[in-house]
């Protein structure tokens, strides 16, 4: 049973209301939630099966494809912090060694440096080389967009546009601010979900299984430095 309730968006402390009821508005932010069944956040979260200890290299069961940008930081939580010169592409900073088809990934971000137009970071799923993933970015502005990418000619992948940038409530904008973004992908199901507030559902059958990779984005006008905390790989919890 749960003794304490927390809004999943801007985390104040709320009393338990006084009868039976699945859904809650913060009295603060004014977002409206459901009442977890656990301490977990909904959906209930499912067993680990893959970590990331952020506290030294190597990190078993992941690769950095960017050794030379990434840098371990000691702390509580332990942190894996990305720098990048300006460039017009998405860069690659950490990604599993094996593939996976279903799975709940979750990673809170943090921007330190860069022109908040232009910098952004997130989560890439079923990622194959040559064929394509799909992709979920938060930015520094506050907003989300959701992409896949597809085979190109000989200059490489393609991003197309399932959702442009969109702004939503649950976000924290800005620099130093902390974010969590929670990507659960099932069969042709994807579930995005921003600080604990489920923000876009979706079906698409692109993509069976591929890596997952932790991604940010700058563009030629800015510059970018990111820290990724308490990375999760976890099994779909069925309903």
């Amino acid at each position: 049973m749960l003794n304490q309730l927390n809004c999943p968006n801007c985390g104040a402390a709320l009393p338990l209301p006084a009868s039976l009821t699945e859904v809650v508005t913060c009295q603060y932010c004014h977002t409206t939630f459901r009442i977890p069944k656990t301490v977990t956040p909904e959906p209930d979260l499912g067993d680990l099966m893959l970590g990331a200890d952020f506290s030294q290299k190597p990190i078993a069961g992941w690769d950095f494809p960017n050794e030379a940008n990434i840098q371990i930081i000691k702390g509580n939580p332990p942190e894996l912090r990305a720098k990048f010169t300006p460039v017009d592409s998405l860069e690659y900073v950490l990604n599993s060694s094996g593939f996976f088809d279903d799975v709940d990934a979750s990673v809170s971000i943090k921007f330190y440096d860069g022109d908040l137009k232009y910098i952004d970071a997130g989560l890439v799923l079923r990622y194959r080389k040559g064929i394509g993933s799909y992709c979920v970015l938060i930015s520094a502005q506050g907003t989300y967009a959701i992409f896949y990418y597809e085979k190109g000619d000989e200059t490489g992948m393609f991003a197309k546009t399932f959702m442009d940038w969109t702004k939503h409530t649950a976000l924290r904008a800005g620099l130093n601010q902390v974010n969590r973004l929670r990507v659960v992908v099932y069969g042709d199901h994807l579930r995005i979900y921003l600080n604990g507030v489920l923000a876009t559902t979706l079906h698409d059958t692109r993509f069976d299984d591929g890596e997952v990779i932790l991604a940010t984005e700058g563009t030629i006008k800015s510059s970018i430095e990111v820290g990724f905390f308490d990375m999760q790989l976890r099994e779909v919890k069925k309903s």
